[in-house]
């Protein structure tokens, strides 16, 4: 039996870096995912197991807080593990370290399983094996927290079509894209003076492929800002950025 946490290196390419030289958010939580996904597989629970029962995991929530963002040329190292489990959702965790060992973030997230033909949750405590790799863990991030939703006082910051480079397997908008698209609304002055220190997620419908989507705005205070990216009425995602 494999041990309940995963440990798993990144390379901070050149290409993938921004203008500063440092690793997205969105770099960072496509390592999560890649992590995950090799996490599950390899403990019986993945991607190759939930297909043939005819199902796949979704991303629901997810916080992130990077205290450092690694540098080019460097490694960052992703430790995960599943935390908890219940009938709707598991809750699985991460730490960030460099390449001495010392964190540099932490995350958390909420999965549930889904039946790939009616998109209805299924029971995750049916799933073989998963209940045998809980980890108990700490992990020093804070909970993830209620997103309010934007009735008023907010300003609608840009709109995008969902076209081919954002979709995922399935035909919808990558859980990471939805990152991309909300840290592209801030000018890239913002960058240059702050870092993103803590992003909180709430995924409540899926972006489908040629669907314009408008992203709306609010500013809660000078460094905490909640935007949410509507189809029309529906909101798709919602999310809080925290800047330092």
């Amino acid at each position: 039996m494999m041990t309940p946490i995963g440990r798993y290196e990144f390379g901070i390419d050149a290409y993938l870096t921004d203008f500063r030289g440092k690793a997205t958010l969105p770099m960072i939580g496509g390592f999560m995912l890649q992590a995950a996904t090799k996490h599950a597989e390899e403990r019986g629970f993945g991607y190759s197991a939930m297909t043939s029962q005819q199902r796949v995991w979704v991303l629901s929530r997810i916080a992130i807080e990077v205290f450092e963002y690694p540098k080019n040329d460097t490694v960052m190292v992703l430790k995960t593990w599943v935390a908890s489990v219940n009938r709707l959702f598991t809750e699985r965790h991460f730490s960030f370290e460099d390449e001495q060992g010392r964190e540099i973030g932490f995350a958390k997230s909420l999965w549930a399983s889904i039946d790939l033909v009616t998109r209805k949750p299924t029971n995750v405590l049916e799933l073989d094996g998963l209940s045998d790799y809980i980890a108990e863990k700490e992990n020093q991030i804070e909970g993830m927290t209620k997103i309010p939703a934007l009735k008023d006082d907010y300003e609608v910051a840009t709109d995008f079509v969902v076209k081919y480079s954002d979709v995922d397997i399935n035909k919808h908008l990558n859980s990471m894209k939805y990152i991309e698209h909300f840290v592209d609304v801030f000018d890239i002055d913002m960058f240059r003076e702050n870092e993103i220190r803590r992003i909180e997620i709430n995924y409540i419908s899926e972006g489908r492929y040629g669907t314009k989507l408008d992203i709306l705005k609010r500013t809660e205070k000078d460094n905490i800002f909640v935007l949410e990216m509507k189809d029309g009425d529906m909101t798709v995602c919602s999310t809080r950025i925290i800047w330092d």
